[in-house]
């Protein structure tokens, strides 16, 4: 039998009804049953107690007396007692199941205070003792039979529970896949939307990169990029520790430097390109290296002796040769060419507005990334809610069958989820 996923809470009381409804029929009479024994207890025990309160008035003997005294306290505890247990006003597994625990907690408790009062009473009140050992039986006997009803034909009630519980764990599930699936949705369309906008800011970069001297401007920075990169990896490619050795040596004292040059030196280590070709800085390199130089023949340094050739031989090649000048002057042509075209205000306005265009699309593509990110955790959400959902399908078919002997299959959810390209 197929059934649809909206149809099946109905068509699932249904079947409870009819699987639950001699057990419930059967439940409400010995509750019935249990209540009246409960009420008779509790007119028993204000009789007891009344009983106890005459004779205490009239008793003059100590034995008679105190035996009176026990008498009225016990029935006012009796009373207590059975007043203190709560008649189920609806019959399901729940309900009888607590009402059964209270039911023998009260037959207990009724038997404890019987013993310690028939200690106490010396022998007297034997027939209102017994009665009340006949109280306290009744209660636990209804305790009995009500347990007896859960483990048998009142099993149905814990059936019906069972398949109850499913049903509403499978509506909760399926709202969850619905929220999730929502998500997912909300999140590729957010996706979707930041990556047209990062293609357009980057297609926006590409016209604008041909005009009015943008396009050599930013050839400009290319090469500059790759003279710094060379600059780095390969002119000062051994040089880089020694030079940190050599700032931390003349910090000390130990290596003799200017200011002015032990702060270039400092610069040279943090931004070697930039500081090379500055007009401040860039006439300080030389004398820099030759310092260097010296260091390294006094041995201060500290270098084994492979790592220091190698620092000598590049030392020797660049204060030997032109290479270090070559380079300085290209790099203040290019830089000073770079001036020139940003002089014209219309490269200039064009190349403020392609610095904001590249935050943008930096920003466009962090929050493009992090849609991403967000719909595949989302993803990740609605597939295990999926799961869940199918899982608890399953359970719910099995139990069916189980448990009503119904060959049932239950429609599976659509799916909501649509892929963003």
């Amino acid at each position: 039998m197929k059934i649809s996923l909206d149809e099946f809470p109905s068509w699932l009381s249904r079947e409870l009804e009819r699987l639950t409804k001699p057990a419930t029929g059967r439940g409400r009479k010995l509750v019935d049953e249990a209540t009246r024994a409960l009420e008779e207890g509790k007119s028993f025990f204000q009789d007891f107690s009344r009983k106890g309160e005459r004779d205490v008035g009239t008793k003059r003997d100590p034995v008679s007396y105190r035996a009176a005294r026990v008498l009225a306290h016990s029935g006012k505890q009796g009373f207590e007692t059975v007043s203190s247990v709560q008649v189920p006003g609806e019959v399901n597994w729940e309900s009888l199941r607590a009402f059964k625990d209270s039911l023998s907690s009260s037959s207990r408790s009724l038997k404890e205070l019987r013993n310690r009062a028939a200690g106490e009473m010396s022998g007297l009140y034997i027939l209102d003792m017994r009665s009340f050992s006949g109280v306290s039986d009744r209660i636990r006997k209804n305790g009995e039979k009500l347990a007896g009803f859960l483990e048998g034909e009142g099993s149905a009630l814990q059936k019906a529970r069972t398949l109850t519980g499913v049903s509403v764990a499978i509506q909760a599930a399926v709202e969850e896949l619905r929220t999730a699936e929502g998500e997912v949705a909300s999140a590729l369309v957010d996706q979707k939307r930041l990556t047209a906008g990062a293609q357009e800011l980057a297609e926006r970069l590409d016209r604008e990169a041909g005009q009015s001297g943008l396009g050599e401007v930013l050839e400009i920075e290319r090469e500059l990029r790759k003279e710094s990169r060379e600059f780095r990896s390969d002119t000062l490619a051994h040089l880089q520790r020694p030079l940190r050795r050599l700032r931390d040596l003349s910090q000390r004292g130990e290596v003799p430097l200017g200011v002015e040059e032990r702060e270039a030196l400092g610069l040279y280590i943090e931004l070697p390109y930039r500081t090379y070709l500055a007009r401040a800085t860039g006439l300080y390199l030389k004398p820099i290296l030759g310092s260097l130089r010296k260091a390294m023949d006094s041995g201060k340094l500290g270098f084994k002796p492979r790592k220091a050739g190698r620092v000598l031989a590049q030392l020797d090649e660049l204060v030997s040769t032109d290479s270090l000048e070559t380079r300085q002057t290209r790099g203040r042509e290019l830089l000073a060419r770079r001036s020139k075209l940003l002089r014209n205000p219309e490269c200039n306005a064009l190349y403020a507005s392609r610095r904001e265009t590249l935050r943008n699309l930096e920003m466009e593509k962090k929050s493009s990334e992090e849609a991403a990110e967000r719909a595949r955790i989302l993803r990740e959400k609605a597939r295990l809610a999926e799961q869940r959902v199918e899982e608890l399908l399953k359970q719910a078919e099995a139990k069916a069958r189980e448990y009503l002997g119904r060959e049932v299959e239950i429609e599976r959810p659509k799916a909501a989820v649509v892929t963003v390209h």
